[in-house]
C-alpha cells in the first residue's frame, strides 16, 4: 500500500490523488460495541475523520494544492478522533462527518485542482479490526465508492469478515499481493532492497555476499519485513556476522534464518489471545502444521535436490475445519496458497506451500548433516516440478488424532474469574456468581502482561523491576513515554521500540 501510495504521488501530471490510510490501532474504538447499541454510528465517523485526517497529510505534501473552505482544520480532526475513541464526544460532533460529505469533500478537492480521481489505499483494516467492525468497514468501503473514488483495503485470509451486504467479485475485485518467493524476479526484488537498506552505511554487504542475502531472502517467506529485520540484527551486530574479510559467518547466516519463521509463528500464537473464540482452532493447527511438514520431509527423502518439494496437496474439499486451520496459517504467513491443480481421476487438490525457514530448519530439504547455504540455494532456485505429496483431510486429522468435537468456540470467560460462560445469553457466571460483562477485544489484549510482548526477556524484567509498568495498557496509555524513558537504558529508540511492540501486540 505505501509503495503504490509514493509510487502515485511522485507521478507526473493530475491524473490520481492517493491517500494512505492506516488503521493499526483500530481496536481503540472497539469497546463502544460493548458499551451501547450506536457504535456502528460512531465507527463509521471514526472511519470518515480518518479518512480526511489521512487526506490532509497527503495534500500537505502537494505544492500549490487548493482546499475548500470547509475543509476540518487538523486540529479539530485530532481532537474529535481522540473523543471518539475515549468515548467522550456526542453526536453534534461526530454527525457531520458522513460518507457524503466525504465525497462531497473529495471530488470538491478534485475538482479545484483538475485531478481525475482520488484512489484510498486502507491498510490494517481486515486485519485490525474486530468482527464487527469489520462488517461494518466493508459497509463504509461499499457506500464510499463512487465514479470518482477508488478505495482499495487489506484484507487477510481467515480472520476477515464481510457485511452481508458486501459481495466480492461484484463490490470489489479481491487480487493476491503476496510476493512468490521464487524465481530470479524475486531475488533482484530483494538484493535491491537489501541494497536500499545499507546505502550510506560502512558496511558493504550485499556485494561481498550475494548468495547469501539471496538465502535469507528466501527464508524470509517473501515478507519483506521479515527480511529487513535479519538485515537489521547484522547492522546491529556486526562483530556477531561478518567475518575479518567482511564476508558473512555461513553458521551465523543459517542460525539467521530461523528468525524469519519464529516471527510468523509468534503473528500465529497471537490469535489466541486476539480471536479467543477460535482458541482451540489455533491450539490444534500447530499439530496439523507439524503433521503437513513431516509429510514434506517425508516425501524429499532419498529425492536428487532438483527433485525436492516445498509444497504439499490436498483433495478438495476440504474439511472446515481444517481449511480454517490453514487460512490462519496463511494470515500469519507460514503457508501461501499455490492455486487448485487437477489429478484426473484422482481429483482436483488444494496446493500449498510451507514457510522456507521452517523448511531449512526441519531439514526437510537438503536432509544431511552436513548442510551449506550453495545446496540450499540449489533446491531453492531448482525449477518447481509439479510434483508434491499428496493427502487428504481425514489422513491429516486422523495423523493429528483430531475430530470435529476437538474444534469449538469459545465463550467469553468471567472477568472475575476466568470460567467460560455456559451460553452466549448467560448474565451471571456460574462458578463465582458474578454479573458478567460484554467482552471486548481490545480490552482484553490491553489487559495481558507485557510477557507477552515481542521484546527480550531481560528487556521486560528491567521494566517490572524499575517502573508500575505491568500491563500492555500501561504502555500504550504512557503517551509521552516518560515512565519507559525514566527506566535505566531505556531512551528514546528503546522506547519506541517498546510501544511499536505494544502497539503491534494490540493491533
Amino acid at each position: 500500500m505505501l509503495k503504490a501510495f509514493h509510487k502515485m504521488l511522485s507521478a507526473v501530471g493530475p491524473q490520481a490523488l492517493p491517500v494512505y490510510v492506516n488503521f493499526k490501532l483500530a481496536l481503540k474504538v472497539e469497546p463502544l460495541y460493548s458499551k451501547g447499541a450506536n457504535a456502528p454510528f460512531w465507527f463509521k465517523g471514526w472511519l470518515t475523520l480518518k479518512v480526511i485526517e489521512a487526506l490532509r497529510k497527503t495534500l500537505e505534501e502537494i505544492d500549490g494544492i487548493d482546499l475548500p473552505d470547509s475543509f476540518p482544520k487538523k486540529e479539530f480532526i485530532e481532537r474529535t478522533l481522540v473523543k471518539i475513541e475515549a468515548g467522550t464526544t456526542d453526536g453534534a460532533e461526530t454527525e457531520q462527518f458522513s460518507i457524503p460529505f466525504l465525497q462531497q469533500t473529495i471530488d470538491e478537492i478534485l475538482d479545484r485542482n483538475n485531478i481525475n480521481r482520488c484512489v484510498l489505499l486502507i491498510d490494517d483494516a481486515a486485519h485490525a479490526f474486530s468482527e464487527k467492525q469489520q462488517e461494518d468497514f466493508f459497509d463504509f468501503f461499499r457506500a464510499v465508492k463512487s465514479k470518482s473514488i477508488s478505495p482499495k483495503a487489506a484484507v487477510y485470509p481467515g480472520i476477515t469478515s464481510h457485511s452481508p451486504s458486501f459481495q466480492v467479485g461484484h463490490d470489489a475485485e479481491q487480487i493476491d499481493v503476496w510476493v512468490k518467493p521464487s524465481g530470479e524476479d524475486y531475488e533482484s526484488f530483494m538484493l535491491e532492497l537489501a541494497k536500499k537498506r545499507f546505502e550510506g552505511t560502512q558496511i558493504n554487504l550485499v556485494d561481498n555476499n550475494e548468495d547469501d542475502i539471496a538465502f535469507l531472502a528466501y527464508c524470509s517467506f517473501g515478507i519483506p519485513r521479515a527480511f529487513l529485520g535479519m538485515l537489521r540484527a547484522i547492522y546491529n551486530s556486526p562483530e556477531t556476522y561478518l567475518n575479518s574479510d567482511g564476508s558473512l559467518s555461513k553458521a551465523k547466516v543459517l542460525t539467521l534464518s530461523r528468525s524469519g519463521k519464529e516471527m510468523s509463528h509468534r503473528v500465529y500464537s497471537s490469535l489466541e489471545a486476539k480471536l479467543p473464540s477460535l482458541k482451540s482452532y489455533v491450539e490444534n493447527g500447530e499439530f496439523i502444521y507439524r503433521t503437513l511438514l513431516d509429510s514434506i520431509k517425508e516425501f524429499n527423502s532419498g529425492k536428487g535436490r532438483s527433485e525436492q518439494s516445498m509444497q504439499f496437496g490436498i483433495r478438495n474439499p476440504l474439511d472446515p475445519n481444517l481449511e480454517k486451520v490453514i487460512s490462519f496459517y496463511q494470515y500469519a504467513g507460514l503457508i501461501m496458497s499455490i492455486g487448485d491443480f487437477s489429478r484426473g481421476e484422482n481429483g482436483v487438490f488444494s496446493v500449498y506451500e510451507l514457510h522456507i525457514g521452517d523448511l531449512v530448519t526441519d531439514n526437510a530439504i537438503v536432509s544431511r548433516r552436513t548442510k551449506s547455504i550453495s545446496l540450499f540455494l540449489e533446491v531453492l532456485r531448482a525449477k518447481k516440478l509439479q510434483i508434491w505429496p499428496r493427502t487428504f483431510s481425514s489422513k491429516i486429522l486422523e495423523l493429528t488424532k483430531l475430530n470435529g468435537i476437538d474444534f469449538k468456540i469459545s465463550l467469553p470467560q468471567c472477568q472475575v474469574c476466568g470460567t467460560e460462560r455456559p451460553t452466549p445469553e448467560a448474565h451471571f457466571c456460574p462458578n463465582c456468581g458474578s454479573r458478567l460483562k460484554s467482552s471486548s477485544a481490545y480490552e482484553h489484549l490491553a489487559d495481558q502482561d507485557i510477557s507477552v510482548l515481542d521484546i527480550s526477556p531481560a528487556m521486560k524484567d528491567r521494566i517490572k523491576k524499575n517502573s508500575q509498568i505491568r500491563k500492555v495498557r500501561d504502555i500504550l496509555i504512557d503517551s509521552s513515554r516518560e515512565q519507559l524513558m525514566s527506566i535505566k537504558y531505556i531512551k528514546k529508540a528503546r522506547a519506541v521500540k517498546i510501544v511499536g511492540a505494544a502497539e503491534e501486540y494490540v493491533s
